[in-house]
């Protein structure tokens, strides 16, 4: 093999080991969702692309058209290669510049956010949008609690403490029922 032949050769794959492009098609219906990754004009085979975990412990957040990203290639190997994580971009920028909060906004306006300096974590759903937790082991809230809304409880209420509403407690109106109950039967 001649010499210019393997440094033009060893250049090429050299280049090729770490590349920046977009996300051009997604393939998620096998075990190992893929994606086409755009060069340019160049567009790639279908690659797998890391997610967070794949073991015992499973991780689900596929990547979107047009994302940019990594592209590692062994050897310089386009065929053999990995889409690693995802880079902000003038079309998606990073959506805060607080180094205290972790953030993620959902493209239907869905956020949360915890913002480690305040101790704060904050869950926001677009309008109509639901919330269930289902945990058959029990729910334990430590902490004052505001409710604005209507609450429904199919269930018992237990209470260690005095109930009250927008007139008076319970306590008071078992006091007066008591306090009739003596005038009555006297």
């Amino acid at each position: 093999m001649d010499m210019e032949f393997r440094i033009s050769e060893l250049d090429r794959r050299l280049a090729n080991m770490i590349q920046l492009g977009r996300i051009d098609t997604l393939d998620l219906s096998g075990d190992i969702p893929k994606a086409k990754v755009r060069f340019g004009e160049l567009v790639s085979p279908l690659l797998p692309f890391i997610t967070e975990r794949a073991g015992e412990d499973l991780t689900w957040w596929p990547i979107d058209l047009n994302e940019q990203v990594i592209v590692f290639s062994p050897s310089g190997t386009l065929s053999m290669g990995i889409i690693l994580g995802s880079i902000n971009q003038k079309r998606f920028p990073s959506p805060t510049k607080d180094k205290d909060l972790h953030f993620t906004r959902y493209s239907d306006g869905a956020e949360t956010q915890y913002d480690k300096k305040a101790h704060k974590l904050s869950i926001l759903l677009p309008s109509g949008g639901t919330t269930e937790l289902v945990s058959d082991g029990g729910i334990k809230i430590k902490g004052k609690i505001d409710i604005e809304g209507d609450v429904t409880i199919a269930g018992d209420i237990d209470a260690s403490g005095d109930i009250t509403d927008h007139t008076r407690s319970m306590q008071a109106d078992r006091d007066i029922y008591t306090a009739h109950l003596e005038t009555y039967h006297t």
